[in-house]
């Protein structure tokens, strides 16, 4: 190909070139702001769920801090009262499952090596 035909080629393609290249920008433009806008809600959704984990953890220690009071009869709140006796099954059965925990790391240790 001769340089002029290049020379004609470049100056008959050049305003579509421009045109499309001005498109491809506004186009890369707005995906960049829709990025940037799934990136802020993304964010937020993160932020929501930390504040429920905290609530949630919060929760926890409300809940252990009255099963423990309730557990040494110093709490006595008629509507946990159903939850009560659950709670003292599972606290004898948490023992029992400790108790046969420790005699086993008992006889672990205390085997004789041959």
């Amino acid at each position: 190909m001769k340089k002029t035909d290049l020379d004609k080629m470049m100056k008959k393609y050049e305003p579509t070139i421009k045109k499309t290249g001005d498109q491809l920008s506004k186009a890369m433009k707005a995906a960049e702001k829709d990025v940037a806008k799934f990136y802020q809600v993304a964010q937020t959704h993160i932020a929501l769920q930390l504040k429920n984990l905290q609530k949630e953890k919060l929760y926890h220690e409300i809940g252990k801090y009255v099963a423990d009071k309730m557990n040494k009869g110093s709490m006595d709140i008629p509507g946990l009262e159903k939850y009560k006796k659950r709670f003292e099954k599972l606290n004898l059965e948490g023992d029992k499952i400790k108790h046969k925990l420790s005699k086993m790391a008992v006889k672990k240790t205390t085997k004789k090596k041959v």
